[in-house]
């Protein structure tokens, strides 16, 4: 049976969803757990480093770090944080900016 190190550094990447509540928010905007942080961002397989407070889109990935490796799951709870299911990415504005390439799947 195989034991997890609660005291052992975790490294987690969310991938952020078109509900996602940080979509349009920099990423030092995000509320974390004690003895975690964010480390960065990927975007279009370019690592974007937090120091330059970079702001959140859809489709990004973010890098973070529970120092405590405890502290990992209330970790990635925080970063999949998510507007309610009615909430749409197809009236959200900034789904539109970031994507314009998708703009046309968005027209009915």
């Amino acid at each position: 049976m195989k034991t997890i190190n609660m005291m052992k550094p975790r490294l987690t990447q969310i991938t952020i969803q078109f509900n996602s509540c940080y979509c349009g928010l920099p990423l030092s905007a995000i509320k974390l757990p004690k003895h975690c942080l964010c480390l960065g961002i990927i975007r279009k397989d370019e690592l974007i480093l937090a120091s330059s407070e970079p702001i959140i889109y859809c489709g990004d990935d973010i890098l973070a770090l529970a120092i405590k490796g405890g502290n990992a799951p209330e970790l990635e709870f925080i970063l999949r944080k998510h507007h309610p299911i009615l909430w749409s990415g197809i009236s959200c504005d900034l789904a539109r900016k970031h994507h314009s390439h998708e703009h046309e799947l968005f027209q009915w």
